[in-house]
């Protein structure tokens, strides 16, 4: 098991740190938690595969939660 930290910013992003994401990884499988702004490029530079994206938890509606949702969707 793997835990990626994709993002790990509040509502607003800075240089280095990213709106908040989470991927774990296990064994073939990647679950998703939250997808902030950015999170598909986040797991490209990680070289994560997006087709073994299992599930996606959002943890509440705020915007710097979801606001990657339709980038990732369209991925």
């Amino acid at each position: 098991m793997k835990i990626h930290f994709l993002g790990t910013s509040c509502m607003m992003p800075t240089k280095d740190r990213n709106h908040i994401s989470t991927a774990l990884q296990y064994n073939e499988n990647i679950f998703l938690f939250d997808c902030g702004e950015n999170t598909q490029l986040q797991i490209k530079k990680m070289k994560l595969p997006f087709g073994k994206i299992k599930k996606i938890f959002i943890s509440h509606w705020h915007g710097d939660h979801v606001i990657g949702l339709p980038g990732l969707l369209m991925s």
